[in-house]
């Protein structure tokens, strides 16, 4: 990430002790991390962080106890940013922490301390190393067989535009590249180097938002993601302005639930729902029934239903049982008009 920051410009940590009060401050400083992916044969990724704390004129605090203590404490938040390189519900991946802030003076990490897109490199690195299961990932796709495709998002860049992943290299242990491409296509590609591919990204412009491999994996079964919510469908019509399809959460969680309306094409609508929630969603250009709606969660359908043609039930407005009432005293009053001119008539002929 660029320039991840000991953040903490002058952090006062404060122990209360009878009545007196000690108060220690912390250094200023920057952290340089780079990212190692290693795809592995059984269907795992390990990503292995790399970090390395520096002051900001450059000065490396690899050795510092004090530096050390305080990134102790973010471990948890550096885990998150390899979860979130394969999964935008991070909850829903299985993986396991192998190392845990481990001192290596054999790495290197490679920062623009100066921001003029120069790299300096830094001997020495603290390792955070994460084993993930791909078959857990939602950005993973079966093509052929053996054959996946495997989505790789910047995590830092998913969730603040202005920040990027510096360096990103690419190992395959077993595994083997057939292809690869990045998003967007005009941002810097990597190089090729020793059966690894590497990306030396210097700015927001270079870095991609996405890597994508196409890898034989031979041991990854994928098992699809989990539901996030338990729901139902509560009723599905088509009406004169399109077809309306109400679902409800009967489960216990909240989380994202999608209707899936099989027309030509087939059309798909992604709806958040609260524990108990009903939602209505509308597709107005499903005129035509009956035609089958699927409720997915995850990439499980959770309910299925026929959608017909809802039929309308005529109801007579209150005042119709007064309107024979009202015509048949029309009528009487238009005979005895009738009558009584006719016998007008008659009189003034005598």
């Amino acid at each position: 990430m660029r320039k991840l920051g000991a953040i903490l410009a002058t952090v006062f940590i404060l122990s209360l002790t009878l009545q007196a009060i000690n108060i220690r401050a912390q250094p200023r400083y920057w952290i340089g991390l780079n990212f190692r992916l290693t795809f592995n044969s059984d269907g795992t990724v390990t990503v292995d962080q790399k970090l390395h704390p520096f002051t900001v004129d450059g000065k490396s605090l690899l050795d510092d106890p004090d530096v050390a203590r305080d990134m102790n404490q973010s471990i948890a938040q550096m885990i998150s940013y390899s979860l979130l390189m394969f999964s935008d519900n991070p909850k829903l991946l299985k993986y396991q922490v192998l190392k845990s802030l481990e001192k290596r003076y054999g790495e290197t990490v490679l920062c623009d301390v100066t921001g003029t897109g120069k790299m300096q490199e830094f001997p020495g690195a603290y390792i955070i190393s994460v084993k993930i299961w791909l078959n857990t990932s939602n950005y993973v796709r079966q093509l052929n067989g053996s054959l996946f495709e495997v989505k790789v998002r910047d995590s830092f860049t998913s969730t603040d535009p202005r920040s990027w992943i510096d360096v990103l290299e690419v190992y395959f242990n077993g595994t083997v590249l057939k292809g690869y491409r990045w998003e967007p296509p005009y941002a810097h590609g990597p190089q090729e180097t020793q059966g690894r591919l590497v990306w030396v990204n210097h700015n927001e412009q270079e870095a991609p938002d996405f890597y994508v491999f196409q890898l034989v994996i031979p041991g990854l079964v994928k098992v699809g993601e989990p539901p996030e919510v338990k729901a139902k469908i509560v009723s599905a019509e088509v009406h004169g302005d399109g077809l309306h399809v109400v679902v409800q959460n009967v489960g216990t969680t909240s989380g994202y639930a999608y209707v899936r309306v099989l027309t030509t094409p087939d059309q798909a609508r992604k709806v958040y729902l609260y524990v108990n929630e009903k939602q209505e969603l509308v597709f107005p250009n499903v005129r035509n029934a009956p035609v089958e709606v699927e409720l997915y969660s995850g990439d499980s359908m959770l309910d299925r239903a026929t959608a017909t043609r809802r039929q309308e039930v005529f109801i007579p407005p209150v005042w119709r049982p007064y309107l024979i009432i009202i015509m048949a005293f029309v009528a009487a009053l238009l005979v005895f008009i009738v009558i009584f001119f006719l016998r007008e008539e008659k009189e003034r002929k005598k």
